[in-house]
């Protein structure tokens, strides 16, 4: 798998598994979820420009996201974090990431 794959599927482990179980438990302190975050946002800002049309929009998300956690907005957190977890599973998934020029890599 490449690098690129890899960091798609450990952040979509970290959402899937990890923020939004926090999110959903009423009880869990938000200030806990701050290096789970930090992890995914680390990832998403290290590896966008590889992930061609989908890098910025998880960049864009991923501020959307750092307002709402600060805002303490734990429902509109939840569901960004889990449209950003559908489309870190597509990038984990798709055996060819697209090229950084935005070409298919099947073209000549």
């Amino acid at each position: 798998m490449a690098p690129a794959q890899c960091a798609a599927w450990d952040s979509y482990l970290d959402v899937t598994h990890r923020l939004l179980p926090a999110l959903r438990d009423v009880q869990a302190d938000l200030g806990a979820l701050n290096p789970q975050l930090g992890a995914v946002a680390g990832r998403i800002l290290r590896y966008a420009p590889l992930w061609g049309e989908h890098g910025p929009m998880l960049v864009a998300a991923l501020h959307s996201a750092t307002r709402q956690y600060r805002a303490g907005d734990r429902g509109e957190l939840a569901d960004l974090l889990w449209v950003m977890a559908n489309r870190l599973y597509l990038l984990s998934a798709t055996p060819r990431l697209p090229r950084r020029d935005g070409r298919d890599r099947s073209a000549p």
